[in-house]
């Protein structure tokens, strides 16, 4: 919990704010306790979103689905207003930290502790499936500790199944390294994807990692569709229980109510929880008691200073915008932000970037140039007469020799050329040569793909019919190639099993950044 900021109004619908409890892309939560002096968590839109006819819908939907959700084990929505000046929500508020806050603060759970947490978690997905929900998006920081069991919260990207025309086409929901295969290919999402995001979470709880590891988020979604799950480190008493949630066709994963089956009846402990994480709890439970019945009275900023906002493109040189936070779903971009009605204490976040980036390498280059020179010479030492090779092998020696050191002069010429990098991201593709960048919005592209042979791939871009060419950068990008242009050579310069792992990961980060334009034949 948090102070609340200035610019925070003290009521919002028939709740008083505390306290905030976090921010993310579509807006505030906010610790508030009711007339009756029940705790809530209440999730206010931000002010620009509220502007949007589509996100109001959208929310109002969201507020039904949530509404229509019941089950021991997930946050019931106590009061909504889609309606408002700024749309919000309340949910019950749930003492404890989450999964994420607890494993990270005092490790994985005992086995016990995560057979229990199986099992709620799988009451809750057989509740969210039983209103026609799909959640999209279980995870880790999506997953209270309560003293009773967990809690599964965040419906944001949750949508009614009859209801996923409101989605935007291309937007693939979720958080990379706990998506569904299907998810990441842009197949059919149904309840089984939540079973495999399940399973994801059990083996971070088991663990403290997920199943495929960290990198990239193009690294993350080429592991999920390509890779097995690394399941070593996995208490071998529940290897059976995540197994076969992980599987890749989602018709031959359990359903929720298999899963609860196979965990079998609760143990008898009192406490499901390890003696540090219900600590924790105790404590948050002290602290809630101990919050006044009203917020205290709070300080504001001076009002001459001026409004955080938040940036889209590249930073200006005017220190008065700084950059917000990625946001949490993919393709939601941001927006620039119109100054607060009351005073606001500006802050400036550090600027933080999104996507995936490749580059070429010099040194990879610089060591081929070597390695031929060397060949060379070793060439040249056998065509001298002094060595005492046969007519034939010096003949064959003198033709390696001119094709080695041909090979070096140009690899060398190649590796001393500025390198080229590719960055892929929500906003497009930016390929980049030292101080020179050449941005394509995704807006201006109308296919991407990878072409070429296996020994030299390209990425390829059509651009759409009014979109400009931009100037080349060198090393053949932006050149003409079947009526597109090519931007990047990916891994020329590599060997043979690290350009193909580079160009299955840029496909992946093509696939899941910008699904409208990719083509993956």
């Amino acid at each position: 919990m948090q102070p609340l900021p200035p610019n925070a109004p003290p009521r919002i619908g028939d709740y008083t704010l505390l306290a905030a409890l976090g921010r993310g892309a579509m807006g505030s939560v906010y610790l508030a306790r009711s007339r009756g002096g029940r705790p809530v968590a209440v999730k206010v839109a931000r002010a620009e979103l509220a502007d949007d006819p589509q996100f109001r819908e959208r929310f109002r939907r969201e507020v039904e689905m949530a509404r229509s959700v019941g089950g021991f084990w997930t946050a019931t929505v106590v009061g909504a207003d889609p309606d408002a000046d700024r749309p919000w929500m309340a949910t019950e508020y749930v003492v404890g930290p989450t999964l994420q806050q607890a494993v990270h603060d005092f490790g994985p759970l005992p086995e016990r502790a995560v057979r229990r947490l199986a099992a709620g978690l799988a009451e809750a997905l057989v509740a969210i499936h039983g209103a026609g929900l799909v959640h999209r998006d279980l995870k880790p920081s999506n997953v209270l500790l309560a003293n009773d069991g967990p809690r599964v919260i965040d419906f944001g990207v949750a949508r009614a199944l009859e209801h996923s025309a409101l989605t935007e086409a291309g937007i693939v929901f979720g958080t990379p390294g706990y998506l569904s295969p299907e998810q990441v290919v842009g197949s059919a999402i149904t309840p089984q994807s939540d079973v495999f995001a399940l399973g994801s979470v059990l083996v971070y709880a088991a663990t403290g990692a997920g199943p495929f590891g960290e990198g990239a988020t193009s690294a993350l979604v080429y592991r999920v569709v390509h890779q097995e799950p690394d399941l070593a480190r996995v208490p071998p008493g529940l290897v059976p229980l995540i197994v076969p949630c992980l599987v890749r066709e989602p018709a031959h994963r359990p359903t929720p109510a298999r899963l609860l089956e196979l965990i079998g009846p609760p143990s008898s402990e009192p406490s499901w929880l390890p003696a540090q994480v219900r600590t924790l709890v105790e404590q948050r439970h002290t602290e809630l008691r101990e919050l006044p019945a009203k917020p205290p009275t709070r300080v504001l900023a001076d009002e001459r200073k001026p409004a955080t906002r938040l940036l889209v493109e590249d930073p200006p040189p005017a220190p008065s915008f700084a950059a917000s936070a990625a946001p949490a779903t993919r393709g939601a971009a941001s927006a620039p932000v119109p100054p607060a009605s009351g005073p606001v204490r500006p802050r400036t976040p550090p600027l933080t970037k999104s996507g995936a980036r490749f580059k070429t390498s010099r040194l990879v280059g610089l060591g081929w140039a070597a390695a031929h020179s060397v060949a060379a010479f070793v060439s040249v030492a056998i065509v001298d007469p002094s060595a005492g090779a046969p007519q034939g092998v010096r003949a064959a020696a003198f033709v390696a020799c001119a094709v080695f050191a041909l090979v070096a002069v140009r690899l060398l010429v190649g590796a001393l050329r500025t390198p080229l990098a590719i960055d892929i991201g929500p906003d497009g593709i930016t390929v980049s040569g030292g101080e020179e960048k050449r941005r394509l919005p995704w807006y201006a592209i109308s296919r991407v793909k990878v072409e070429g042979p296996n020994s030299r791939p390209w990425v390829v871009v059509w651009l759409v019919g009014a979109a400009q060419p931009p100037k080349t950068l060198g090393r053949g990008s932006f050149q003409s190639h079947k009526g597109g242009l090519r931007v990047y050579p990916i891994s020329h310069e590599r060997y043979r099993k690290r350009r193909e792992r580079d160009v299955a990961e840029l496909r992946s980060a093509l696939a899941w950044y910008g699904p409208t334009a990719y083509d993956p034949r």
